[in-house]
């Protein structure tokens, strides 16, 4: 009898960890099927940004805001940085270039710690961009080219139509159109993407809990205060959003759909990871 009990016990650790294991298995698989990136849609197709690549991205843009510049003087940076750095901080280059522009303290564009500030180097291609007459209008890759005066001049233009729906995404004129995939479990934390929702003019940020509400009476800068917040879905632990009437949660598709609980016009929430 004792025997059969315990031959009964072994059976059912084994049948558990079995389904255990499957159980995992198939979570390895589930993720396997969308990498862990934030997600932006193009025309045709979408473009995958790591999480660094999305968050400076973010600074990029929400400087841009900061500058009092149009939506244009962001595409030509973003793709301006996505050729000369890939979108990342980089502390070395050709000779003493640095940063994510790849700018040359030699060349007076800051000290060696300045141009490593994203922040910083984002302001400074900024300023020099706007030397120039009619800017604006100025082809993007010819625009970038001025700027950054490369021994591969057309080099920025493979990055146009990345840098167009990134600058969309973030400054709001594309809604719905960037989401990223965390798998971390780390608490939320607000501080991770405050500063860039905050750049954008016209938009009042409270936080209670871990509920985060965004109010701005113009739509295009609920959704780049919302969107430059998504960049930071890792590090601020973000697990879904409202914007109005359109809603996304964190997840293997994790796009963007109609909410079922709209919230009133020039409204948005994030909803942050609570842990324990």
């Amino acid at each position: 009898m004792r025997r059969s009990v315990v031959w009964t016990l072994v059976v059912v650790v084994l049948l558990g960890a079995a389904a255990f294991g499957a159980w995992r298995g198939y979570q390895s698989f589930m993720n396997g099927l969308v990498a862990e990136r934030c997600y932006v849609t193009l025309d045709e197709g979408r473009s995958a940004l790591t999480e660094e690549q999305a968050g400076n991205a973010a600074i990029i843009v929400a400087a841009s805001f900061k500058a009092g510049l149009p939506e244009r003087a962001a595409v030509v940076a973003l793709a301006t940085a996505w050729q000369e750095s890939g979108l990342r901080n980089l502390d070395y280059g050709d000779r003493d270039s640095l940063g994510l522009f790849q700018q040359r303290p030699s060349y007076g564009w800051g000290t060696e710690a300045e141009i490593m500030d994203p922040w910083y180097s984002s302001a400074r291609f900024y300023e020099e961009l706007v030397k120039f007459d009619g800017w604006e209008s100025v082809d993007v890759n010819d625009m970038a080219q001025k700027v950054q005066r490369s021994g591969f001049p057309e080099a920025y233009r493979k990055h146009e139509a990345n840098a167009v729906a990134l600058a969309g995404s973030l400054r709001g004129s594309r809604p719905g159109s960037l989401a990223c995939v965390d798998r971390s479990e780390e608490a939320g934390n607000v501080d991770a993407f405050d500063s860039v929702m905050r750049a954008v003019p016209g938009v009042e940020i409270t936080t209670e809990g871990n509920i985060v509400t965004i109010t701005a009476d113009d739509g295009t800068a609920l959704w780049a205060a919302t969107q430059l917040a998504l960049t930071h879905t890792n590090g601020g632990g973000i697990q879904s959003a409202i914007v109005e009437d359109q809603a996304w949660e964190q997840g293997p598709k994790g796009a963007w759909h109609t909410a079922r609980a709209p919230l009133p016009s020039g409204t948005a929430q994030l909803t942050l990871r609570v842990v324990g």
